[in-house]
């Protein structure tokens, strides 16, 4: 009896060990391999529109606008017209107190009179003295004739030296008054010239003074609409240095337009005539729409970044629009219409895998060549340090963060890595980084396992990109995510394994 009784207590024993054992082999999996299982996130293939666009951003502003300002200072005396106003070309908008400006109007007549009374006398001088000239050469021939009969009579001895004498001192008394009166006659119209001179710069302050005087009077040069109005009655002006701003009007708000910022990475693909729509912050989900007029070559410079400006003309016949609205704007440069489109956060999914379980994937994939091109771009960016993580998981991710594209391409692509090349960039550069390359999509077979299906892209807006070419069709799942269970919180496009559990295959244990 002694002796059953100490077996069965032995087995009891044992079996009680092999319980603990086992609640311990439990918890373990618990807390550690099961922290290790991802969880796939999904999404499905679908089929749609994919539109390529150019975003910019610029300010709406009429057509033709015109700042009208003020060529002389003074106090604003009266205002005819207020904001939102509209104008016809010439009606009046402001005056300004003329006070002074006739007062300088009124000196400037004075002097124009004196000057012309001055050139009058002068007028009347030269008169005079040209009819003393007449004179003067009536002189001269009557003591001339009478010398030569003097000396007629004096040559044959019936006239005295004294008469000669005097009749010859006659004479030269009437030439020296002839050429007296001739000077006076020339300084008289030099006088005449320099009085006109004076009368000329009279007359042009009387000019500048009328000029300024009507500059008093502020007109509107267009017909339009007052945007702005920048004085007030009784403000004074001062147009010293600069003309200053009195009113801003449009022409014409029926007819707008968006002056724009656009990327010299972009400004190329913009052509006059192109379609573009834009949103303004006042009519939320309201879409408008307007058509490229210009794309000016004047280039600006602001922090090193380049960027040019292009003009969107935009109908506006309810003027809704108002002027200095922000237009986020986007022109349409391609769009694919009904094709497959798939998620880019699928293209920047990359499995934590060894090489052996990428060989194995891509050979279950029948896409051996492709993953052997795959592997060594995975393995140059391991060598090179691209990658980021540790063990197998830091080969494929650093392959695909090298953007590994493989597959055969015309006239280039080789073995370019492709993937996460466009994360952060806009849909242009990704566009240009993947079009027409080949990239692996991972899916979740049956088994559990994932198995890579490589595609060719197309087209993309940055969000989504068309398949050209591959095994897949509307509707399948495909990977885009993973998070490990014990960190839920965060889904990632990549995970990382603890230590010494990098070489199970992913997809081998617990997969949804």
């Amino acid at each position: 009896m002694s002796t059953r009784r100490w077996y069965r207590s032995k087995y009891l024993f044992v079996t009680l060990m092999v319980i603990v054992a086992l609640i311990g082999v439990g918890t373990w999996r618990l807390y550690t391999v099961k922290a290790d299982k991802p969880n796939y996130l999904f999404a499905s293939i679908d089929r749609g529109n994919i539109v390529m666009q150019v975003a910019m951003t610029g300010t709406l502003a009429a057509v033709k606008t015109v700042a009208v300002g003020t060529q002389v200072s003074g106090t604003v005396a009266d205002l005819y017209v207020d904001f939102n106003s509209e104008v016809k070309e010439g009606q009046l908008l402001a005056k300004l107190d003329p006070a002074l400006f006739q007062t300088q109007v009124d000196q400037a007549e004075a002097a124009v009179r004196t000057d012309e009374a001055i050139l009058n006398n002068d007028l009347a001088a030269i008169a005079s003295t040209k009819a003393n000239i007449e004179k003067a050469k009536v002189d001269v021939l009557n003591t001339s004739v009478k010398y030569r009969r003097i000396k007629q009579l004096f040559d044959e001895g019936l006239e005295t030296q004294d008469d000669l004498d005097t009749a010859q001192a006659t004479r030269d008394a009437a030439v020296a008054t002839q050429n007296a009166t001739e000077a006076q006659l020339e300084s008289n119209q030099a006088a005449l010239k320099a009085d006109q001179a004076r009368l000329a710069q009279a007359q042009a302050n009387l000019k500048n003074a009328q000029v300024n005087l009507a500059h008093c009077i502020i007109t509107s040069p267009i017909a339009g609409t007052v945007i702005s109005r920048s004085v007030d009655k009784g403000q004074t002006v001062a147009a010293s240095f600069s003309t200053p701003t009195m009113f801003t009007i449009g022409e014409d708000l029926t007819k707008m337009q968006v002056s724009t910022n656009t990327d010299e990475a972009d400004v190329g693909k913009l052509k006059e005539g192109m379609e573009a729509i834009f949103t303004v912050d006042a009519y939320p989900g309201e879409t408008f729409h307007g058509k490229i007029n210009q794309v000016r070559l004047a280039a600006t410079t602001v922090q090193n970044v380049v960027t040019y400006n292009a003009i969107v003309n935009v109908p506006n016949p309810d003027l809704r629009l108002k002027p200095g609205m922000t237009a986020n704007v986007k022109v349409v440069i391609e769009k694919a219409e009904g094709v497959l489109r798939l998620p880019n956060s699928a293209l920047r999914f990359r499995p934590t895998m060894s090489d052996t379980e990428l060989a194995d994937a891509f050979k279950r994939a029948g896409e051996e060549r492709f993953g052997n091109m795959y592997r060594m771009a995975a393995s140059g960016a391991r060598g090179t340090g691209a990658g980021t993580g540790t063990g197998s998981g830091a080969a494929a991710g650093g392959g695909m963060a090298m953007g590994f594209a493989g597959g055969n391409r015309g006239g280039g692509g080789g073995n370019r890595p492709a993937g996460t090349q466009q994360r952060d960039q806009g849909a242009s550069a990704a566009n240009r980084a993947n079009r027409g390359r080949r990239v692996p999509i991972w899916v979740l077979g049956d088994d559990k396992l994932l198995r890579p299906v490589v595609v060719r892209l197309g087209l993309t807006d940055g969000v989504q990109t068309q398949i050209v070419e591959g095994n897949l069709k509307e509707g399948d799942r495909i990977v885009v995510g993973a998070e490990v269970e014990g960190n839920r919180g965060t889904a990632a496009s990549t995970t990382t394994r603890p230590p010494g559990f990098g070489g199970a295959p992913m997809g081998g244990r617990g997969m949804r």
